[in-house]
């Protein structure tokens, strides 16, 4: 009985000691400035911990040298070292894990010119993205949008929440206070 409860306070111990890592859908696009943790089974010397995708979209990984990491999913890039590693390495089990996301994106849909998923900034970087500027980027509504009732969708504490932007009154100059900083994972809906 004393093995179990002090195998449950190193259990504990070692589990605080652990960085968060961030959820991420299994279809999550790593992207440059994202932390990233690669774990090989049983192999410490090829396990990395908080390495950060350069700008360049690559990582260096010990023996295998430099690997483009940016654009693929967390499973694709398992894959690669796997395949990598099979020649230094006999079966290896590779789990990479996001530690931190650094990129966003939102969901454009609707009427507009380039529909489809757009990176943004954080809204706690230096440059975060608002409306005006992801319907800019995307080439605007088309001529048949409904302008003046596009909505943004946005998930808070598990619910749906959704904020109206007036594109015509914006463009404008009037109610500014509709282009709101994005948050990572809005929907832009242009009807």
């Amino acid at each position: 009985m004393r093995n179990v409860f002090f195998s449950c306070i190193i259990l504990l111990v070692f589990a605080c000691g652990l960085p968060a890592q961030d959820e991420v859908d299994s279809d999550y696009v790593i992207r440059e400035d994202d932390v990233i943790s690669i774990d090989v089974r049983n192999e410490r010397e090829y396990t990395v911990s908080g390495r950060p995708v350069r700008m360049d979209g690559r990582i260096t990984l010990p023996m295998l040298g430099e690997i483009y990491a940016s654009g693929k999913t967390t499973k694709q890039l398992e894959a690669e070292i796997t395949e990598r590693l099979k020649f230094l390495v006999r079966d290896p089990i590779v789990q990479v894990f996001v530690d931190k996301v650094v990129s966003y994106w939102v969901t454009l849909n609707g009427k507009v010119a380039k529909p489809g998923r757009w990176l943004i900034g954080s809204p706690n970087s230096g440059s975060p993205s608002t409306v005006l500027e992801v319907l800019a980027s995307a080439g605007g509504p088309l001529p048949t949008a409904s302008v003046k009732n596009i909505k943004i969708v946005r998930i808070v504490n598990g619910k749906e929440v959704q904020f109206p932007f007036n594109y015509k009154d914006a463009l404008q100059g009037k109610n500014l206070h509709q282009n709101i900083v994005l948050e990572n994972r809005d929907l832009i809906l242009v009807p």
